[in-house]
């Protein structure tokens, strides 16, 4: 709260019949309000400018000492991190941010089975709150095909892997090395190790018109997007 209520403060004896004026104020001076000592470190621009024009020559800022109680919590904190910490992502944060914003890229794929090679129109949906994709088939009237609901739904998408999909089991988050049997406490025991790997999933980055994406085996071609994707590529990649 308020320390010192705003009025006229004297000066410390034996000056205490005269009161404290702009004159007696700088960066890096001790001032003294009612015996308590008090040490200007720095000042905003608008005082600085202030200073300046009435003729003080200001002095250098002052370090800002350290709190004790502060550094200890501090080294407490620190002795408490395990030494491979995991890593956390601010999922809410990117969820209240983007909640509701889709982009939205017309794409073509075209079937090598299919019996007259024709394209097949989609729409891929990149949903910025979860990283997800959902993928619809624009389905023409009369062209003998059943509508379904959705040609992809909606989840992330994996890439894949240089030589084709990973084998399962292979993506996992943690993959245990040794299992030591019920030691202590009837209590099992495993080793873990960190060089598991881990599978990467499309990208708002990776996606633009002309990109060729791999939908579980099927290569889809961005043709075009809708007028809030481009103004969010613009505004965030400046593409």
């Amino acid at each position: 709260g308020t320390i010192v209520r705003r009025h006229r403060i004297p000066l410390p004896p034996p000056q205490e019949d005269q009161f404290y004026t702009i004159d007696h104020f700088n960066i890096n001076t001790e001032v003294i309000l009612y015996a308590r000592k008090y040490k200007i470190i720095d000042c905003d621009q608008f005082t600085k400018n202030f200073l300046r024009k009435t003729g003080v020559r200001l002095n250098a800022p002052a370090v800002h000492p350290d709190d004790p109680y502060t550094k200890q919590r501090q080294k407490i904190l620190d002795s408490m991190s395990p030494l491979r910490p995991y890593e956390r992502i601010d999922t809410l944060k990117q969820f209240l941010e983007h909640d509701g914003h889709v982009l939205r890229f017309f794409c073509v794929w075209d079937d090598p089975e299919s019996m007259f090679h024709d394209p097949r129109e989609l729409v891929l949906r990149y949903y910025l709150a979860d990283d997800t994709i959902d993928i619809k088939e624009i389905v023409p009237a009369n062209s003998g095909r059943d509508a379904v609901p959705l040609f992809l739904r909606r989840d992330k998408l994996p890439k894949y892997a240089p030589t084709g999909l990973y084998q399962p089991g292979t993506i996992t988050s943690r993959t245990v090395l040794n299992v030591l049997g019920r030691l202590v406490g009837n209590r099992g025991r495993y080793i873990l190790d960190n060089r598991a790997v881990h599978q990467e999933f499309y990208k708002d980055s990776d996606l633009k018109i002309g990109a060729v994406i791999n939908v579980w085996g099927r290569k889809i071609i961005l043709c075009d997007c809708d007028e809030f994707t481009k103004k969010y590529y613009r505004t965030k990649y400046g593409i």
